[in-house]
């Protein structure tokens, strides 16, 4: 086989994966949001084994995803989202769920650390642990994070408004604020 031929192959077996790279690049942004299906839960409300996000309908979701191990959640995004519960406290229209999704380091990215994280920054919402692994990708296969940390927000009717790495903490009140009013977020 000449090697233009072989490009040419392999260029018509590839389209289909950049494709794929778009859409998960563009993650769930706009659509329903799909279940959580987590089993593993630290700080449960009282009289609950485990949340899902039907648990929450009507309300606005605030989900951040974590690993114990990574600089970039314990420096940036668990402390702007200690904030945005602080600043909220009080509030049923919107709810904060922490998630642990290991899909490395599983040796450090235990369930035991939901307690120490929770604890570091003195969060009493619902902590979550789930792992990634290629037969199971569970909440990471139904939201597409490209990593951690990963913020996603619900709205009220439970279409993902937002769903990325970093949260500017001034434009998610704003955008926040909005969704708790039953406003659209430009």
């Amino acid at each position: 086989m000449n090697t233009r031929r072989f490009l040419l192959i392999l260029a018509a077996a590839l389209t289909p994966l950049a494709i794929s790279a778009q859409e998960i690049q563009k993650g769930i942004e706009g659509q329903k949001a799909p279940l959580i299906n987590i089993s593993t839960w630290y700080q449960l409300p009282e009289g609950k084994k485990e949340l899902e996000i039907t648990d929450y309908k009507g309300k606005v979701i605030v989900m951040l995803f974590f690993q114990h191990w990574c600089n970039a959640s314990q420096e940036r995004e668990l402390p702007v989202l200690k904030n945005l519960v602080e600043r909220y406290k009080g509030n049923d229209e919107i709810v904060f769920l922490a998630i642990q999704t290991a899909f490395e380091g599983f040796l450090d990215n235990t369930p035991d650390k939901l307690k120490v994280t929770a604890e570091k920054f003195e969060l009493t919402i619902p902590f979550g642990h789930n792992i990634k692994a290629p037969e199971f990708p569970g909440i990471s296969g139904a939201y597409k994070p490209r990593g951690t940390p990963w913020w996603v927000i619900i709205d009220r009717e439970g279409i993902v408004e937002y769903n990325g790495s970093i949260l500017n903490e001034e434009e998610a009140i704003k955008g926040l604020e909005k969704l708790i009013a039953g406003l659209p977020v430009e």
